[in-house]
């Protein structure tokens, strides 16, 4: 059946211009026509649905885990858990992320391959929540930050882990470079991979056609990662001038995570009677701000992810602005940008024919009011209806 999503706009998530009084057409999985609803060609039979507000690209959430809620607490401890427990986890966290209107996300790593069972399961029509790019087991150091039930040591303890990843079907390799906010370990600059670790990873990926993402806040380690060939930095709260000026040289992206620091919900909510935790906390946030304000205006590619902070991917955009990102560019680091990181961006990301149609459907203009995100009206993943999901 041939559906015609209207709305008072369409942003499509190229450089165009919104279109007013605009519909997307779709036939199937689909994107065939976009425009002004009276300028295009509809089929005979095309069901007209009235969205009322902005029409938009579904959105792609660039960086998550399955089965992590930051606002439990202790997230290594969570991904510690065995199968099931962090199964009945992840199956509510995919299904608010889809009704968020996240249609894509790429899943930062999960013990037991659990990312790469979730996206069968969802392929499968078993449970619903967005297409998955899966990373497997992330890949840390006995040392390092996101230490759970698996650490990987060594160049050859490197190769081979990453070889079993993409065995099970990873779609990307995800190593922790860095200390991070949510463990007693290693310092947000210290880098806990050697540069030959790092280096047999990336070579390792590559050569099988996968790209690598490193969880870096700054510091040495960034320079060294970006150096042996990391495809993503995540978070870059700490980058310097020159980390980010050989991020733009290289073309690399920085994939931003804003709504684990500053939501109410994130690790405030329990982890900061953590001392060793909440320091960490607020140091960022007397940091970030003013660092990421100039990094924005850098001209370095970026796009946002939640970090586990399930359906608050319009939060990182509404972070965005706040920080001096015009609207359209920040729907864009949540749409095109965020589809363009994570490697996929000749599916999804934006609505021109061809695509996926992965559409999200908002009650009011976010580039007047970035909020209005939040009040998802339509939600398609190819073609396919989810946001009358809490009806059944």
């Amino acid at each position: 059946m041939v559906l015609a999503i209207h709305g008072a706009q369409v942003i499509d998530g190229t450089r165009a211009d919104p279109v007013p009084d605009g519909a997307v057409v779709l036939d199937g999985d689909r994107v065939t026509q976009i425009g002004r609803i009276s300028t295009l060609r509809l089929p005979a039979g095309t069901e007209i649905v009235e969205a009322g507000g902005t029409v938009l690209p579904g959105l792609v959430n660039a960086h998550t885990h399955c089965s992590i809620i930051p606002g439990l607490g202790d997230q290594t401890g969570q991904m510690r858990q065995p199968p099931l427990p962090s199964g009945f986890r992840a199956v509510g966290n995919m299904r608010r992320e889809l009704l968020s209107g996240v249609t894509t996300a790429r899943i930062m790593g999960e013990e037991h391959h659990l990312d790469i069972e979730m996206r069968r399961a969802i392929d499968a029509g078993v449970i619903p929540g967005p297409r998955l790019l899966c990373c497997g087991i992330h890949l840390t150091s006995a040392h390092g930050h996101g230490r759970a039930l698996t650490t990987t040591d060594g160049v050859e303890g490197v190769r081979q882990r990453v070889r079993q990843n993409i065995a099970a079907g990873a779609d990307w390799i995800k190593l922790f470079i860095t200390g991070g906010v949510s463990s007693v370990g290693a310092s947000l600059e210290a880098y806990t991979y050697t540069r030959e670790e790092i280096r047999a990873a990336c070579e390792e990926a590559h050569r099988a056609g996968r790209k690598v993402a490193a969880h870096a806040h700054g510091g040495p380690g960034v320079r060294v990662a970006l150096e042996e060939g990391v495809d993503t930095v995540e978070h870059g709260a700490l980058l310097t001038g020159d980390d980010v000026d050989l991020m733009k040289r290289l073309g690399r992206f920085l994939v931003c995570t804003f709504a684990i620091l500053y939501h109410p919900e994130g690790i405030e909510k329990t982890d900061r009677h953590n001392p060793a935790i909440w320091t960490k906390v607020t140091a960022l946030r007397e940091q970030e701000e003013a660092r990421f304000r100039e990094i924005l205006r850098s001209g370095v590619r970026y796009a946002v992810g939640t970090d586990s902070m399930h359906g608050l991917l319009w939060f990182e955009i509404a972070t965005l602005v706040r920080f001096g990102v015009p609207p359209l560019d920040a729907v864009r680091a949540g749409t095109a940008w965020a589809a363009e990181a994570c490697g996929i961006s000749d599916r999804v990301g934006t609505l021109e024919p061809g695509k996926l149609a992965d559409i999200l459907a908002v009650d009011g203009d976010p580039l007047r009011d970035v909020e209005s995100l939040r009040r998802p009206r339509v939600v398609m993943k190819g073609g396919r209806r989810f946001d009358r999901l809490s009806d059944d």
